[in-house]
C-alpha cells in the first residue's frame, strides 16, 4: 500500500505549474559577461562583470536574451540547465527593442522551448517566470498575465508595449522565459518596476520570434523603411496642439523614397503611424519592428497647424546609404585586411575625429557585432540609418584595447 500511496500523491505534485518548468527549463540558460569600459574610446580600463538569463530559441546554439544583459560585453558565456558552459557571441544586438540573438560556439542539437501566440494570450491565465535572480542559479516564480499590452516609457520618449505579470522578476531575471502552462514561450522578461510590487514585464513572444526570424534569414532586423530622417521634438514645442507627449520632426526627405512619393515634407511632424501616436523616434521604431520591410502605412503630420494622413508604400533601404554615412558623415577611410577593417585615414571634419579615433586603429564591431569586411559594415550601418536611429555603438581596437562610443549616422539639426 505505501509504494501505492507515494506513487499517487507523487502523481498529485506534478501539477500543471511542474509540468511546465520540467518541460521548459532545459532551454533556459544563465548568461555571464565581462565587460571593459573606458571614458571614451581609449583611456583609464574599468572591468566588471553581469548575470542575466537567456532562452534557447534554436537547437543549433541561438539564443534570445535582453540587449542590456550583454551591450558592451567585451565576453559573453552561457550556462545549460544541465551545466554545460558555452561560449557565445551576438548575432544581433537590437538596443531599441532590448533584445539580443547570440550565437553558442560549436553548439548543436539543444533544447528547444516552443513558442506561444502572445496576441491570443488570455488576461489572468497562468504565467511562469525562469532565470537567473541575482545570480542566484535557475529560479521559478509564478502569478498571472495582468495585462496583455501595457505601454510603459522605459526611458523618456521611448515606450514599449508589455505583458505585464505578478510572477517575481528580479535583478539577473532578464532575458529568461515567461512561459505558460504548456510550457511554452509567453514572452522574454525584461523589466520590474522600482517603486512597486508584483508588476514585471516581458517582451511579447511574437515581436522576439520576428527578430529572431529575420537575424537567422538576413543577419539583421528587417524593419519598413519610411524615407525620411527624423529627430525628436520636445513636447514644449508642442503646446498649444492636440499632440502635446512629443512627436517627430521630418529633418530630411530621401528623393525617390516612400514619403517623398507620399507627399512628406522636410519641416512636417510626425504625431502618429496606423492611428498610433508616436512621441518619438525609438517609439516609432518601436512600433515598425513588428512589421516587414514591404508594406502600406498611413502617417499623420502636421504641416503649419493643418494635419495630413499620407500613405506609404514601404520598401527596404537603398543599398548604398550605409556607405554615404561612412564617406560622408563619419569621413574615414578604411583598407581590408587579415585583422579587419584598418581605417586609413580620419577627416578633421568628420564625425569621429573628436573620438580620439586615429589611423591604424581597426573598426572591430558595430551595435556589439564583429565587422570584417567593408560590405558588413555598409549594410549594417545602412540598416541603422534606414531604421531611422541617430547613432550607432562603434568599437574600436587599438592593439589589445578596445573602445566603444556612439557615433552619429546623421546630419545635427
Amino acid at each position: 500500500m505505501l509504494p501505492l500511496l507515494a506513487l499517487l500523491l507523487g502523481a498529485e505534485r506534478r501539477t500543471p505549474v511542474v509540468e511546465a518548468v520540467h518541460a521548459a527549463t532545459p532551454a533556459v540558460v544563465t548568461i555571464a559577461t565581462q565587460t571593459v569600459s573606458a571614458g571614451g574610446p581609449f583611456g583609464t580600463s574599468r572591468r566588471g562583470e553581469g548575470v542575466g538569463s537567456g532562452v534557447i530559441v534554436d537547437a543549433s546554439g541561438v539564443v534570445l536574451t535582453n540587449a542590456h544583459v550583454v551591450d558592451g560585453a567585451t565576453s559573453i558565456a552561457v550556462t545549460t540547465a544541465d551545466g554545460r558552459r558555452w561560449n557565445a557571441e551576438p548575432m544581433a544586438l537590437e538596443p531599441d527593442l532590448d533584445l539580443a540573438v547570440l550565437r553558442l560556439e560549436g553548439a548543436s542539437g539543444l533544447p528547444v522551448v516552443p513558442m506561444a501566440d502572445s496576441d491570443a494570450l488570455l488576461l489572468g491565465e497562468t504565467a511562469i517566470a525562469i532565470g537567473n535572480p541575482y545570480g542566484l542559479g535557475l529560479t521559478v516564480s509564478t502569478g498571472v498575465v495582468a495585462s496583455i499590452r501595457r505601454d510603459v516609457e522605459v526611458r523618456p520618449g521611448l515606450w514599449h508595449s508589455y505583458v505585464q505579470t505578478d510572477a517575481a522578476i528580479n535583478p539577473g531575471n532578464s532575458g529568461g522565459a515567461l512561459i505558460d502552462l504548456d510550457g511554452r514561450l509567453m514572452g522574454i522578461n525584461t523589466a520590474i518596476r522600482a517603486d512597486a510590487e508584483g508588476i514585471g514585464f516581458a517582451i511579447p513572444v511574437n515581436r522576439a520570434a520576428k527578430v529572431v526570424r529575420d537575424v537567422m534569414a538576413y543577419g539583421q532586423v528587417r524593419a519598413p523603411w519610411l524615407g525620411f530622417d527624423v529627430q525628436d521634438v520636445s513636447p514644449r514645442r508642442l503646446v498649444g496642439t492636440p499632440f502635446t507627449k512629443g512627436a517627430l520632426w521630418v529633418a530630411a526627405v530621401h528623393p525617390g523614397g516612400p514619403a517623398q512619393l507620399a507627399g512628406v515634407q522636410p519641416g512636417d511632424l510626425v504625431v502618429a503611424v496606423d492611428g498610433r501616436p508616436v512621441a518619438s523616434r525609438a517609439d516609432l521604431e518601436n512600433f515598425l519592428a513588428d512589421r516587414g520591410p514591404e508594406g502600406r502605412l498611413a502617417v499623420t503630420v502636421l504641416r503649419s497647424g493643418v494635419t495630413l494622413d499620407p500613405v506609404l508604400t514601404t520598401t527596404l533601404p537603398p543599398p548604398l546609404i550605409g556607405r554615404y554615412v561612412v564617406d560622408k558623415v563619419w569621413r574615414i577611410g578604411l583598407r581590408e585586411s587579415a585583422d579587419g577593417l584598418i581605417i586609413s585615414s580620419v577627416d578633421p571634419t568628420g564625425a569621429l575625429a573628436g573620438l580620439g579615433v586615429a589611423a591604424g586603429d581597426v573598426l572591430w564591431g558595430l551595435d556589439g557585432q564583429r565587422i570584417i569586411g567593408r560590405a558588413t559594415l555598409d549594410a549594417r550601418v545602412g540598416a541603422a540609418k534606414a531604421r531611422h536611429r541617430p547613432s550607432v555603438l562603434l568599437t574600436v581596437a587599438r592593439g589589445r584595447v578596445r573602445g566603444s562610443a556612439d557615433v552619429p549616422i546623421g546630419a545635427a539639426r
